[in-house]
Formats: structure tokens, C-alpha cells, sequence
């Protein structure tokens, strides 16, 4: 299990690192999977929060503080109801939750991707889209540790500078991923999974392997192709927990 939960972190994490977003997406479902609902969103919470920290100070100068502040907000005001939405929650109809979501939001991420053209959706400066987007994220992240897709709805509206949405997502992730867990600790009764302290160094040692393995792969992959890699992944864990969850709620 351990072998499959640090592949899965390499794989998530690299993509993280040369997208700007992706982790929860892509291993949220299989960590959900391996570790279980309620133990494995909050395992994608924590290792969310320390990646996008890792990453927070390459990234500065292009963080637009405004937009941050607005989603920022409204993601941390929206996990303690999510949490308590959440709460006694069966681990079958959790998966099921997570399963669909993840397959709801990466569908919705595509649809809205074809969107072209320049003109912006939204009025500049306009902080109603940016709450809502923080609302959907921070439900998200609490449900099942994916808060990028709405996200990135957002950006391909707003026609945001990628490279901007890029350095605003890390402050972002991190403040909605600390929330999230620091919600469901409190209201929820999740704990963290029960791993050896050599288990956890060696999730420390992949997370950092992860950012490290983005940095070497960005200058070699095009943007089309990690696109590819990260829908055909982010669908398949969706789908396998989604599988898993239907099974145990009909058996």
C-alpha cells in the first residue's frame, strides 16, 4: 500500500508542479482508495497544504493578492458547514460522493476549457465569481481534497494570465487545504491515518521527490500532453472509487 500511496504522490505532485494544479485531482481518488474516505481526504489535505507551501516561494511575484484574499475567504468560511454536512457520513456513500465530484468537476473542467476567444465573463474587479469559485472550492476540498477545478473554471472565464493563476494557486490550496483539515479534525471526527513515523518520512521524501520530478519533466513535456496524462488519470481514480463506494452501498 505504501509503494502504491508514494507512486501516486510522484505522479499527482509532478503534475502539480508543472500545471500549477492536479494533486488532489489526480491522486486524491487513488490515496481515497488505498487509505480510505474520511483518513484519505484528509491525508490529500495535509500533503496538499506542504506541497503548495514548497512551491508558494517560487511562484511570489506572480500571486494577485486581490483575487487570493476574495477566494480565500470564502473557501475558509464555507469548510466548517461542509464539515458538519459531512459528519456521520457511511465510507460507501462518501466514496460515492468523492467518485462523482471528481468526475463532475474534471468533466466540467473540459467542457469549460473549449471556451475561446478573449472576451472576459466577468466584469473587472467584480468579487462575486471569485466568492462563489472559493464556495465550490472549499466544499471541495473538504469532501474529497479537491478544490482546483472550479478554480480553474474560473481562470478560463476570466481569460486569468496562466502564469498569474499558476502563483495565486499555491497561497490559495494551501489556506483551503489547511481549513478543510483543520474543519474536519475539529467538526467531523476524522483523524489521520495510523502510519509509522518511517512511513510518513518516506511521504515526506516522495512529496519533495514529486516537486523535484515536476522541475526535471516542465522543460520536456508540452502542455497538451500533461493535460492528457492528468484527464486520463484524474478520470480513472474517479471512476475506481466511485465503483468501490456503488459496490458497498449495494452489497
Amino acid at each position: 500500500m505504501l509503494a502504491l500511496l508514494v507512486l501516486a504522490i510522484l505522479v499527482g505532485g509532478s503534475l502539480q508542479r508543472v500545471t500549477g494544479m492536479g494533486f488532489g485531482l489526480v491522486a486524491g481518488p487513488f490515496i481515497v482508495l488505498l487509505v480510505g474516505p474520511l483518513q484519505g481526504v484528509l491525508l490529500v489535505n495535509v500533503v496538499g497544504a506542504v506541497m503548495a507551501l514548497l512551491i508558494i516561494g517560487r511562484v511570489l511575484r506572480g500571486v494577485d493578492w486581490r483575487r487570493y484574499a476574495w477566494l480565500a475567504a470564502a473557501s475558509v468560511a464555507v469548510s466548517v458547514p461542509a464539515a458538519l454536512l459531512l459528519r456521520g457520513a457511511s465510507s460507501a456513500a462518501l466514496e460515492v460522493g468523492i467518485g462523482v465530484l471528481v468526475v463532475g468537476a474534471m468533466t466540467l473542467a473540459l467542457v469549460t476549457s473549449r471556451l475561446r476567444g478573449e472576451r472576459r465573463r466577468f466584469a473587472a474587479r467584480d468579487p462575486r465569481p471569485l466568492l462563489v469559485t472559493g464556495v465550490a472550492s472549499g466544499f471541495g476540498s473538504v469532501a474529497a481534497g479537491i478544490g482546483g477545478p472550479p478554480l480553474a473554471v474560473y481562470a478560463v472565464l476570466d481569460r486569468w494570465d496562466p502564469r498569474s493563476f499558476a502563483a495565486t494557486a499555491q497561497p490559495f490550496f494551501m489556506t483551503n487545504a489547511l481549513a478543510a483539515m483543520t474543519a474536519k479534525l475539529v467538526f467531523a471526527d476524522a483523524s489521520f491515518p495510523a502510519f509509522a513515523l518511517w512511513e510518513w518520512l518516506v511521504i515526506a521524501v516522495a512529496l519533495v521527490g514529486s516537486i523535484g520530478l515536476g522541475e526535471l519533466l516542465a522543460p520536456h513535456l508540452s502542455r497538451e500532453a500533461t493535460r492528457r496524462v492528468l484527464i486520463v488519470l484524474a478520470y480513472a481514480g474517479g471512476v475506481a472509487t466511485l465503483a468501490r463506494g456503488l459496490v458497498h452501498l449495494l452489497a
